[in-house]
């Protein structure tokens, strides 16, 4: 190592001192960092000593850092599937004993103390769900929705009420990867599960209508597009436009070989061709990277297709902004007369006359005070409906208008199946005779077979074209004007209408129209005509293992063998939709263990990187202290013996 600087004979002594100061100065220093990385194991100890390796360093500790909180999520996470799994596991055996119980009741003569203890079992194993459905990981809900203060699942007079949310939440376990800790209620035990989706409300297309609400959802990005009369050709960049009405704007504004261009919009359509409506050549084609005639469907990029060039299904999606104007094709609806949700006993009539929205339309629904969840599927444009209180029946019907018809949402309408009734058992039919007979008030017979039938429409044109019913005195079948069912009027005779329902037919209790364990039923007088009006034909379970075993424990008792039949089918699937929750759960426990030892092993490489940049070799560092050490010892001795000079050494 050289002895730097070295003093020449030619200086001055202040100058030489100097430079032998600096010299043992440097030396120390040098050697007091060689003492600190033995004492610190550390190279670089600040940014000073190694600019480049304490940047990378800065890096790698970052990286390590994030790694150590994805570990730590990941281990919280573990905690909320094991939790999670426990609770699942709890719903599973309560589902399976309340399966062998209903299996029981529907295949043994039973006393009714019998009778009494399998439905106190059925109800203790649905208190089992219930207390699942609330379990509780760190002040989050499992299955209620996360960030939930109070129970999801209460008791009220024998029914049970979800007041939880399908907020599920999420963490990142992973680079890039966001991870569910919780499941919903409606996944694990189809708690608030959708019992009605409407059909579709049908918007239409406008000028206003946004690029990215065409085909349902899936949109039309901006692009830029050609268009020639086979002479002259025109770019368009539409790269910017935002609605449909933009891109109708800019095509107006295009003239070629001096024809402009018309542009018209339907109410699923947009039509281009020449505003003079004469004959041509129009070609339409996408620029390299652009789809956007395409996605209209106006794509024409040999010109082969005539004019009018016609893009049709473009299906607009329907949002909670969507005027209630531009629905049903853009006919509009008129909700004026509003609608009825009747839950159980209780009846809901929600007026809908201040809607403009199909927001405002949920909202109301929402705010009713009924048990009801509306939302839209904004995909299909529908709205569907989920039922909040297990053990009622759910029924969306009129107020004397068409309100919930138009919205797609009447429960029960005439386009209901005769095989959907009955709680999907169908309907049975008298194997010899008429299954229905009506009885005008003036005495005649209507006698109805409905072998043939298949909706409730059918049922109504067999009441209106029988041979006998053709008069002044006719009896008309129609759905109720408030509420669901069907009403039978006709004017005031001698008699009552009265309707039956021969042998082991058991059409007119499944109608609505017979109460249930009757066989026939009269009319009433009411301003001047005979009316029967009856009761839904069509009422919807809330769905969810809770519904069903809160209807199971009510056909114990009342030992209804049919019933019980059919709810054990609904605890299958409710088994189902537990079990393969649980299986989900389980799939995302094994892959967060993936997850984990991914971030894991790459920790372990940061730091073995991080360990490259800063931690120093013993090895060396002693090497270079030994020989710093001779270094200083060295300038030592050429320091004093330059001190010890006289002048006699320069003679």
């Amino acid at each position: 190592m050289p002895l730097l600087p070295i003093s020449t004979n030619r200086t001055s002594a202040p100058l030489n001192n100097q430079r032998l100061l600096f010299q043992l100065n440097n030396d120390q220093l040098a050697i007091q960092r060689q003492y600190d990385q033995l004492s610190t194991g550390r190279k670089v100890l600040r940014l000073s000593d190694d600019p480049a390796a304490a940047a990378r360093a800065l890096g790698l500790q970052r990286g390590i850092a994030h790694s150590e909180q994805l570990v730590r999520n990941a281990n919280l996470t573990a905690g909320f599937y094991q939790s999670t799994d426990v609770a699942l596991n709890r719903v599973d055996a309560a589902l399976i004993t309340a399966r062998g119980v209903a299996v029981e009741a529907a295949q043994s003569v039973l006393s009714e103390d019998e009778l009494e203890a399998l439905a106190i079992t059925i109800r203790q194993n649905m208190d089992s769900i219930v207390a699942a459905g609330n379990s509780m990981f760190i002040d989050h809900q499992l299955l209620g929705g996360v960030l939930q203060p109070s129970e999801a699942l209460t008791h009220a007079d024998g029914t049970v009420r979800f007041d939880g949310t399908d907020a599920v939440g999420q963490t990142k376990v992973g680079s890039g990867t966001n991870s569910r800790f919780t499941v919903t209620g409606a996944d694990a035990i189809g708690v608030a599960s959708v019992f009605h989706t409407g059909s579709s409300l049908k918007a239409a297309l406008n000028e206003d209508t946004r690029l990215v609400d065409l085909r349902q959802g899936a949109g039309v990005r901006g692009g830029v597009i050609s268009l020639s009369d086979g002479d002259e050709r025109v770019e368009l960049d539409l790269r910017n436009t935002a609605s449909i009405g933009d891109v109708v704007d800019v095509l107006r504004g295009v003239t070629l070989g001096g024809r402009a261009l018309g542009v018209r919009l339907d109410n699923d359509s947009i039509t281009i061709q020449y505003a003079d409506t004469l004959p041509g050549t129009l070609a339409i084609a996408d620029l390299q990277g652009s789809s956007m005639a395409k996605d209209l469907n106006i794509s024409n990029p040999q010109g082969f297709r005539a004019p009018p060039i016609i893009g049709d299904r473009l299906s607009p999606r329907v949002t909670l902004a969507t005027p209630l104007d531009e629905l049903d094709d853009g006919n509009g609806l008129d909700l004026s007369a509003g609608i009825v949700i009747d839950q159980g006993d209780e009846r809901f009539t929600i007026d809908l006359s201040e809607a403009e929205t199909i927001g405002d339309v949920l909202i109301s629904i929402n705010r009713s005070g009924a048990g009801v969840k509306a939302e839209l599927d904004e995909a299909a444009g529908r709205i569907k409906l989920r039922g909040l209180i297990s053990g009622v029946d759910y029924s969306v019907g009129e107020n004397g208008g068409d309100a919930a018809a138009q919205l797609g949402i009447r429960t029960a309408d005439e386009n209901t199946l005769l095989d959907d009734l009955n709680r999907d058992r169908g309907i049975f039919l008298n194997s010899s005779g008429p299954d229905l007979v009506i009885t005008r008030p003036d005495g005649v017979v209507l006698d109805l077979e409905l072998s043939g039938a298949e909706t409730i429409q059918d049922v109504i044109d067999l009441v209106a074209n029988h041979p006998l019913n053709r008069d002044t005195r006719r009896v008309r079948l129609t759905l109720n004007d408030v509420g669901n069912g069907l009403e039978l009027t006709s004017p005031v005779g001698l008699s009552p209408i009265r309707v039956t329902q021969p042998g082991a037919s058991d059409v007119g209790t499944q109608l609505g129209l017979i109460p249930l364990g009757e066989t026939e039923s009269t009319s009433t007088v009411v301003g001047g005509s005979a009316i029967l009006t009856g009761v839904d034909y069509r009422p919807r379970d809330a769905g969810g293992a809770i519904d069903t075993l809160l209807r199971l424990e009510k056909a114990v008792r009342a030992n209804d063998i049919s019933e019980i039949g059919r709810l054990q089918a609904k605890l299958d699937k409710d088994l189902d939709t537990s079990s393969r929750t649980r299986g989900r759960v389980g799939v995302w426990s094994a892959n967060l263990q993936d997850l984990k030892s991914a971030v894991q092993d790459e920790s372990v490489l940061m730091q073995s990187q991080l360990s490259d940049e800063l931690d120093a070799d013993l090895a060396t560092v002693i090497s270079e202290l030994q020989a710093r050490q001779a270094a200083l010892e060295a300038s030592m001795r050429f320091v004093g013996q330059t001190a010890s000079l006289s002048l006699l050494d320069y003679l």
